[in-house]
């Protein structure tokens, strides 16, 4: 089953359609579920259906779980959605009545369509609900339903999804996804036992036909041997194509599973495993695993599950030609020893390659993030300077994997050439005296052609073969990272705080071998308070505010929230319970509403509005031409300004329901009169909800009720906004 959820962007008369995660948003809020359930069959069944499984109505996490920018759902999307929260499908076809009553609730689509969520069996009577038919349940006889269909059950596996894998320390991830396809690859090697059995008998076929029918000039036999031979050729050209296609499935879902789960993964680390890494490093590194999808729908895994059997195929030439098998079973060996005395070689070439085409790659998306900047410098001709380097790098490493390449191939194809014509020599001797015959010659060179086959195309593609087993070591150690926890079913943990945060001497440092970015820092923010972190570029103020985010875990001292240490809270709704406004605008993928709503998928359009009204943007946004339906996020971003950007992210801040709220720099690119609207709001916030703000503007840091003043990761100051102001200029009252 594809999960993935693809987000379907459609425009009719220039009017955006509601979203569909949007629209049940708003049913929910309004208590409107009746009504909307009539706009598909799959949405009525998303509550019966999880009421029934016993899913805690935690509207939030539900609302996530929706298609982002799907305007409707279907069968697919409902599975989405139960997968997202914790129900893996399976689905089976067949009678409705064969259902048992253990497997209830399920859902159960008839051949016609209609949908139904199946609750309880009682017998032969059961409870039910018509998704086409409102929201009541039903009750009636097992007969009265339609008699066929599909049915899809449903299995709680909330605390295992993408867990129990990458959780396993009894073996790799790896090993462990591969064990879900035990059966299939069993197949696969069943399949491929027959396959070569037949391709052995072709090559007995033909030297029958040599010895006995053109050697005795007997016809009447050669109808029955070519029929022999035509059925083996046919069985091997299906079981091939079915072979094909089990491996095209294998692949399709591992590849699923390994981008969904290293996806997840890599979303659920700390951010102190990804953002000390460049973007370059990190979409190389996803790359590399694409070597593991491409071993499966390519010939290498053929050629590995080929290579077993090529013992047979040297027995049954030593059974034909006696020891002329040492011919192909030396050349056998040579490939090997080849292999593994040029394969340093190759992967020192490889490894260069690589890096000059990340570079390559690397330098791109600077220019595309940077390209302003470039022309305002007139920075043009020493960019490119720096490209064609970087290009003759890459092209020049790319050449020496080439030649190396090109040089295996040619000898590899010296080596099969030299097999066939020593067998040939020895066989054609073997004939002339009398101990072999030419039917045997001819099937032995088949045979020799058909062992060396798989040794030669594993001997090309050992650098794709180590790239992939390399892909499969990385894989393991990405999902063996411990990742942040994320706890369906904790919504009302953190429903107690109020806004209190205390610093008691909290130390922090990025690595072993770097200096404390902060040393002992103690300071205190009450419910309702304006506290202002000022210093010089460098002291630790937005590592700081990261710290009260749950980005980061102090490594020394406390951190407490309403006298609560946040390492005993959990991480994800720690930092729900904070609206955290970071120095750099980062707008994603959707409409502004959708980015407004990220931390409170719930609120409606008019608590989006009072927000954007207070963050001073609300007649910006109300001018354009779909308002709040207005897709951002993508290219488009660079025609808006800076400061309408800033606007939405204060907005989107506003829009959480968070007590406490985080400002790093949030003057930065705001003209005078947004500059004023910022400061005029923080003066509402006053009293209302605790606001942590990081700024280095006078008039910024005299609207808070105390500022801390930091000095190389210490605390030098904690009191009067103004003074820190005096003590920050070196003026000294």
């Amino acid at each position: 089953m594809d999960s993935s959820t693809v987000a379907i962007e459609k425009q009719t008369k220039g009017k955006w359609k509601g979203f569909f995660s949007e629209r049940f948003s708003e049913a929910l809020r309004e208590n409107k579920l009746d009504s909307f359930s009539a706009d598909s069959s799959y949405a009525a069944a998303i509550f019966p259906l999880l009421k029934a499984l016993g899913w805690k109505n935690i509207s939030r996490e539900l609302v996530e779980a929706l298609p982002h920018c799907a305007e409707e759902i279907d069968l697919v999307d409902l599975r989405n959605v139960l997968v997202n929260l914790g129900y893996d499908s399976t689905s089976k076809k067949g009678q409705l009545k064969i259902i048992k009553a253990e497997l209830y609730p399920c859902l159960f689509i008839s051949e016609e369509g209609d949908v139904f969520v199946l609750l309880e069996r009682r017998g032969d009577e059961l409870d039910y609900f018509d998704c086409d038919k409102g929201l009541e349940v039903k009750v009636a006889d097992i007969s009265e339903l339609p008699h066929k269909g599909t049915t899809y059950f449903f299995t709680d596996n909330a605390t295992a999804v993408g867990g129990s894998l990458a959780e396993s320390n009894q073996s790799g991830w790896f090993d462990n996804m591969v064990a879900r396809f035990r059966k299939l690859l069993m197949h696969l090697f069943a399949m491929t036992f027959v396959i070569n059995m037949a391709a052995l008998l072709v090559p007995l076929f033909i030297m029958l036909i040599y010895d006995k029918v053109i050697g005795a000039k007997s016809l009447e036999s050669l109808p029955l041997l070519l029929s022999g031979v035509g059925i083996l050729i046919l069985a091997d050209l299906v079981l091939r194509y079915f072979r094909a296609k089990i491996m095209g499935a294998v692949a399709g879902r591992m590849d699923y599973l390994i981008g969904v789960e290293t996806f997840k993964q890599l979303l659920y680390l700390p951010p102190m495993f990804s953002e000390r890494s460049t973007v370059t490093a990190q979409l190389s590194r996803l790359k590399q695993f694409e070597s593991v999808r491409n071993f499966f729908t390519g010939p290498n895994a053929s050629i590995v599950m080929e290579l077993p059997f090529v013992f047979i195929f040297l027995i049954a030439i030593a059974f034909l030609a006696g020891a002329i098998a040492l011919i192909p079973l030396v050349m056998a060996i040579t490939y090997v020893v080849f292999a593994f005395v040029w394969l340093p070689n190759l992967n020192k070439k490889v490894l260069r390659s690589g890096k000059a085409r990340t570079n390559r790659q690397g330098m791109l998306i600077q220019t595309f993030d940077g390209r302003r900047e470039i022309k305002a410098i007139g920075g043009e001709s020493v960019w490119q300077g720096r490209f064609r380097e970087l290009s003759a790098e890459a092209i020049n490493s790319n050449h020496r994997t080439f030649i190396t390449n090109a040089f295996m191939t040619n000898l590899s194809q010296s080596i099969m050439t030299l097999t066939g014509v020593s067998v040939l020599g020895f066989g054609a001797m073997s004939v002339m005296e009398g101990t072999m015959t030419i039917g045997a010659l001819i099937a032995t060179m088949a045979l020799v052609w058909r062992a060396l086959s798989p040794i030669q195309g594993a001997f090309l593609s050992i650098s794709k073969l180590q790239q992939t087993w390399l892909a499969m070591k990385q894989i393991d150690q990405l999902m063996r990272l411990k990742i942040e926890r994320k706890d369906a079913h904790s919504g009302l943990m953190t429903k107690g705080m109020f806004g209190a945060v205390k610093m008691d001497r909290v130390s922090f440092r990025y690595g072993p071998d770097q200096d404390p970015v902060l040393l002992g820092v103690s300071f205190d923010a009450k419910q309702g308070e304006v506290v202002a972190i000022v210093g010089y570029t460098g002291s630790g103020k937005s590592t700081l505010l990261k710290l009260i985010a749950g980005m980061y875990k102090p490594q020394a001292g406390s951190l407490l929230m309403d006298e609560q240490d946040i390492r005993q809270l959990n991480v994800m709704e720690l930092r729900r319970s904070i609206a955290y406004v970071p120095q750099e605008v980062q707008m994603f993928h959707g409409t502004i509403a959708q980015n407004m709503r990220l931390n409170n998928g719930l609120a409606s359009d008019k608590e989006l509005e009072e927000a954007a009204e207070k963050a001073g943007v609300l007649e910006d946004i109300q001018k354009l031409p779909n308002g709040f339906n207005t897709r951002i996020g993508d290219g488009s971003i660079n025609k808006y300004p800076p400061g309408f950007l800033r606007a939405i992210s204060i907005a989107r801040a506003l829009v959480s329901p968070a007590k406490i709220i985080l400002l790093d720099e949030p003057g930065t690119s705001l003209d005078e009169e947004s500059d004023r609207r910022l400061m005029k709001q923080i003066e509402q916030l006053k009293g209302d909800r605790t606001v942590i703000i990081v700024s280095h503007r006078p008039s910024h840091i005299r609207l808070a009720d105390k500022a801390v003043l930091l000095d190389k990761g210490t605390v030098q100051f904690v009191g009067d906004p103004g003074e820190a102001v005096s003590m920050m200029m070196g003026i000294k009252k």
